[in-house]
Order: C-alpha cells, then structure tokens, then sequence
C-alpha cells in the first residue's frame, strides 16, 4: 500500500527506499536493529549521491542492496557467509571488502560502506582482526 501512495505522490521515497534497505539487511541474515538511523541515513545520502539520476531508482535501490550485503559480509564475517550461501557468494564478497582493504585512500562507496561498519563497532571480530592487521602491516 505505501508503494500506491508514492505513485500518487503522497509518499515519501526515501522511506520506501529505506525500507527496501532494511528489507535488504534482514534477508541477509543481519538484525537491522545493528543498523541505527545515522547509518541508514549516512548510506541513503552515499547513494544519492553516487547513484547517477538519469539511470532511474532501480540503479539507487542497486546502490542500497549492496550496501546491505557488503553490511552483512562485514558484521556476520567470512565463515558464516559462507555457511550461508555458499563458497562463490563468500569469494565475491570478500572480494569486494578486499578491494576496499588494498586502497586505503579511495573514497568510494564501499570503502564507505565498511568504514562505517566498522566505526559504529558493529563488525565481526575476525574482520575488525583483519582490518588492523592490514594497518599494522602498511605502518611497519
């Protein structure tokens, strides 16, 4: 029904997007409880920001959906990914949180996306282990 009120115009898009978010977060196994209002806003602004206009509002909810499953692969961490969805579906997310990991100075999306995750305190221990020893190396 509130999707009804958004094609009227009475709705709020931002609501509905993140609903679709928090949507997006449970179904991947984390309470979106984890998920305080700064952060979802912090991410809903990323998004706007990131996602081009004219390639309409599947390409913002793209943007949200993988933010939830970068959120997911950082606060469940590897080994449960994997003993949820499979080997390939852990590779391609670690992939993606090793990219951010390997340029520390880059601005993007998910370099975002995983800071917040780990300032707010909320990622899973073997990668908040991971994250410091990747900066205890480049230090030393």
């Amino acid at each position: 029904m509130l999707g009804f009120f958004d094609f009227l115009g009475f709705g709020s898009k931002r609501r509905s997007a993140l609903q679709l978010f928090d949507r997006t977060i449970a179904q991947n196994e984390v309470n979106p409880a984890y998920i305080d209002d700064g952060m979802r806003f912090a991410i809903y602004k990323w998004a706007q920001l990131l996602a081009p206009h004219e390639l309409g509002p599947e390409r913002f909810d793209l943007f949200l959906r993988e933010a939830a499953i970068l959120i997911s692969f950082c606060v469940i961490g590897p080994a449960e990914t994997q003993a949820l969805w499979g080997e390939e579906v852990r590779a391609a997310r670690e992939a993606r949180f090793n990219a951010v990991l390997a340029d520390e100075t880059a601005d993007t999306f998910d370099a975002r996306i995983v800071k917040l995750v780990l300032a707010k305190g909320i990622a899973a221990p073997d990668i908040r282990a991971r994250v410091s020893l990747e900066t205890d190396e480049t230090v030393s």
